[in-house]
């Protein structure tokens, strides 16, 4: 796509529970225009006090680039109507005071001012993968199907560096998290839920996280590595059906699960191999820059 000089730059800003980061994005390349800008939120505020913040940041974006930005992408984590811009985040104890808030609406008439005329919301996982195919790990792979592991599972699937949420080619809205896996969904089976049950099971020890497990393969600890082995073939029997549905041989891994893909990769691998077919998995090169480098190439 050939972009004017009136359009390709955009805002791109991520939205966390502490923070919201934004940053000016060249949309021929996906790199960085300005140094991120990172502004304390109380996710517990109330509204006024929460879009103030998130105007704040956005707005002191625009003004340090100097230039004219008229587009402003945002990722944030659901449940939220993206299409529309109203929050329907409840139930999780962060931004609940903006809970049936037209966010779209009440963001736009602060940020006019600043000339920002056009606003676009993206789920936070989907902006990590559009992020990294713009000007990251997979920037040069047609279709890839994306795999954010943490907390829980967040997923994506970009084809030609566009989100694809419909169809028979992937599961509804591009999500997987709600997917039947073994004895539960894959939420419960690839979180750091699992991993910290999983290591509970081989050896009665409490682990405060995938960190700790994963640095106690270093310290030659067995259970640890099996439990690893276990987590990348476990992984490659699920997402290799997704993967041949979507048609892709890219596999894309973010999120503080993927920082211990050394120690489950080879495993992952292998079980693509086992079944003859091709994946290329890649790890995030841009790691917390991805969401808003994704969420700016909603504009593209």
């Amino acid at each position: 796509m050939v972009l004017s000089e009136y359009n390709n730059y955009a805002i791109g800003a991520d939205i966390g529970g502490s923070h919201i980061c934004s940053a000016v994005v060249d949309l021929t390349t996906g790199e960085l225009c300005s140094e991120p800008v990172v502004t304390p939120v109380d996710s517990r505020a109330d509204a006024t006090a929460i879009i103030g913040a998130w105007q704040s940041n956005i707005c002191a974006t625009a003004k340090a680039f100097g230039k004219s930005v008229v587009n402003a992408g945002l990722a944030i984590p659901g449940p939220f109507d993206y299409d529309n811009g109203v929050s329907l985040i409840v139930g999780v104890d962060k931004y609940e005071n903006i809970y049936g808030l037209d966010v779209k609406l009440s963001l736009a008439e602060r940020l006019n001012n600043a000339g920002i005329r056009n606003l676009r919301f993206v789920n936070d996982a989907s902006a990590f993968a559009l992020g990294e195919c713009l000007g990251g790990a997979a920037r040069n792979d047609s279709r890839v199907m994306a795999l954010t592991l943490g907390t829980g599972v967040g997923s994506g699937f970009v084809a030609e560096r566009h989100l694809v949420e419909s169809g028979d080619e992937v599961p509804y809205k591009g999500w997987v998290y709600h997917l039947p896996f073994e004895d539960g969904i894959v939420d419960d089976a690839f979180s750091t839920r699992w991993i910290c049950r999983r290591y509970f099971e081989l050896t009665g020890v409490n682990a405060a996280g995938a960190k700790e497990i994963s640095e106690r393969c270093g310290a030659d600890d067995d259970n640890a590595r099996r439990l690893f082995d276990e987590y990348g073939r476990r992984m490659g029997e699920f997402a290799l059906p997704l993967l041949k549905r979507f048609s892709s041989h890219t596999l894309l891994l973010g999120g503080n699960i993927s920082l211990a893909y050394r120690h489950f990769g080879p495993s992952l691998e292998q079980t693509f191999k086992k079944h003859g077919y091709n994946v290329d998995v890649r790890v995030s090169a841009l790691l917390d820059r991805a969401a808003l480098i994704g969420a700016a190439s909603l504009f593209i």
